[in-house]
């Protein structure tokens, strides 16, 4: 019903809005008029012209921090409020160029619990002269309480709040323009991935293009595993005194990456394809490794249970895909504070607990004393799946729907990502591929070695404009993902291998460090000889045979 009443309100607007441009080319509406938009379920609270080439994000002054965009066109700047149920206030922008518009319309997503829109990428967007949307996913701050006693509120965070304002902001592009967008994109990592692919999944009519980056799709399993994660490297009941810490984890890394580095035929320090590293803890058992640079017995049955990830105790199904080798320790950057797993298995700001406790405390058993170790591996995965995930998983595999109206979809991940174990992004695109018969025409999955959380990391992992820390030296589609996505929808051509560049050093102007294929999924990169910094000394080939730990 919502669907086909925006797209009835949609053809409306565009029609009283060409009539309107036919009399004023340059624009059918000021922006200052935009304000009194009339809108299914939301009302736009301002808009007015921004020029200068600068914004300030003033909502950052809270946090004792200014944060300017520099070298942006002028543009309008809406900002309206969505409210399609009782209880629900979704609040969003909609960035209008006042020239050279793309006839693109490109929304961004957000991360973790956030409601801060990423205007870094909306200013991205707005240089490439799209219309930027972006949400505050419905709610206001950073933590899970948005959600006690307001389970709508939980639904618009999980799909109601990037639905609800990417329609609206089409009605306001029409009004603007005098004509709708030509074709509407989404990009996102993190939860922005997590965002993309429940837009394909519950509203496939919203975007003609999406790139979902680190989706964490199965969200309350991973919730799960970052709890596995903290009671693994816990003795029981003693939440003080971590077993593992970074040094321990860097230890690890270094000592994994030492052996299964040049698996690719070069040495780099990346694992190209963690899947055939053949790496053995017991090789740092304290004994037969260097004093100081070994692994207690208990050390290294915390770090296997990690790997291995969350099973049932009783019939030993895997909850959650373990973690692969070359996450633990991984530094996405030179400034990394939490490196690897320490960012996610115990909550940074309250190390005494695990990341995301109050999911469980909040969300699912609705008990503000609720302790994790009561938690039952046999029993209460079940719980938490009836309770939440109907609303909260983006796990649906079945995108025939999105396959139908033309869509196309874009999926990465990296194999060093410390935070969604990176063989769920391949669980998942296998299960779509196996519930839709046409996924290969429409949908693509690219691994991307080396690469941390979304970004960074030691390996090639710049390769998105429309994703952060990601920019691409070279904007044409072999470097850069969001113009790959476009000339498929626009031109047809479906994005083969593409190229990712790492960058040396930290300053600026940046070099090329070296570059690496980035190859479709199921194939991985292999040396074949030539310069080891360049792409072209690299082919996409089948992967090895998978080998456990």
């Amino acid at each position: 019903m919502i669907q086909s009443l925006s797209r009835t309100f949609l053809g409306a607007f565009a029609g009283a809005a060409l009539c309107l441009a036919r009399a004023h080319p340059a624009q059918a509406a000021a922006c200052a008029d935009l304000a009194g938009l009339a809108l299914p379920h939301a009302s736009i609270l301002a808009s007015q012209e921004i020029i200068g080439g600068e914004f300030k994000d003033d909502t950052r002054i809270a946090d004792g921090e200014t944060r300017r965009y520099h070298d942006l066109p002028p543009f309008c700047r809406v900002r309206g409020v969505s409210r399609p149920v009782p209880g629900s206030e979704i609040g969003f922008e909609v960035w209008l160029p006042l020239e050279g518009w793309s006839q693109r319309l490109h929304m961004v997503g957000n991360g973790g619990y956030s409601s801060n829109l990423y205007y870094a990428q909306m200013s991205q967007r707005l240089r490439a002269r799209d219309v930027a949307v972006a949400t505050d996913t419905g709610h206001h701050g950073k933590d899970l309480s948005f959600g006690v006693g307001h389970p709508e509120k939980i639904a618009d965070y999980a799909h109601r709040a990037v639905h609800e304002p990417v329609v609206a902001a089409k009605l306001v592009t029409a009004a603007y323009y005098g004509r709708p967008a030509e074709h509407a994109y989404f990009s996102g990592c993190s939860t922005g991935g997590y965002q993309a692919l429940m837009e394909a999944q519950r509203y496939p009519d919203d975007f003609d293009g999406i790139i979902a980056g680190a989706p964490g799709n199965n969200r309350s399993a991973l919730n799960m595993a970052f709890l596995w994660n903290f009671q693994a490297n816990h003795r029981r009941g003693d939440d003080e005194h971590p077993i593992l810490d970074a040094d321990k984890l860097k230890l690890v890394n270094r000592a994994a990456v030492g052996q299964c580095d040049a698996l690719d035929g070069v040495r780099d320090g990346v694992i190209s394809d963690p899947r055939a590293c053949r790496f053995d803890l017991a090789s740092l058992r304290c004994g037969r490794a260097a004093p100081g640079a070994c692994l207690t017995a208990e050390e290294i049955a915390a770090a296997r249970k990690i790997y291995a990830g969350p099973r049932d105790p009783r019939t030993h199904a895997q909850i959650y895909p373990g973690y692969p080798f070359g996450a633990e320790g991984v530094m996405a950057s030179a400034r990394d504070e939490h490196p690897g797993w320490t960012g996610y298995w115990a909550d940074p700001d309250h190390p005494d607990q695990p990341q995301r406790v109050d999911f469980f405390r909040q969300w699912v058993f609705e008990d503000p004393k609720w302790n994790w170790w009561s938690f039952d591996w046999s029993r209460d995965p079940a719980r938490v799946r009836a309770k939440i995930s109907a609303t909260f998983d983006a796990d649906n595999p079945d995108l025939r729907a999105f396959e139908r109206r033309g869509g196309k979809l874009i999926i990465f991940m990296g194999w060093a990502d410390p935070v969604g174990a990176p063989p769920e992004a391949i669980n998942y695109f296998q299960a779509m591929r196996a519930a839709t018969p046409g996924a290969d025409g429409f949908a693509r999955l690219y691994m991307v070695p080396g690469m941390a959380h979304c970004a960074g990391g030691p390996g090639a992992t710049n390769m998105s404009s429309a994703t952060r820390d990601s920019e691409p030296p070279v904007g044409d589609a072999r470097h850069d993902m969001a113009l790959a996505l476009q000339d498929w929808v626009e031109q047809g051509r479906a994005p083969g291998v593409l190229f990712a560049t790492h960058y040396a050093g930290g300053g600026a102007p940046r070099t090329v460090a070296f570059q690496r294929p980035l190859c479709p999924y199921p194939q991985v990169a292999r040396y074949r000889g030539g310069p080891s910094a360049e792409a072209s000394s690299f082919a996409c080939a089948a992967p090895k045979p998978a080998r456990k730990h």
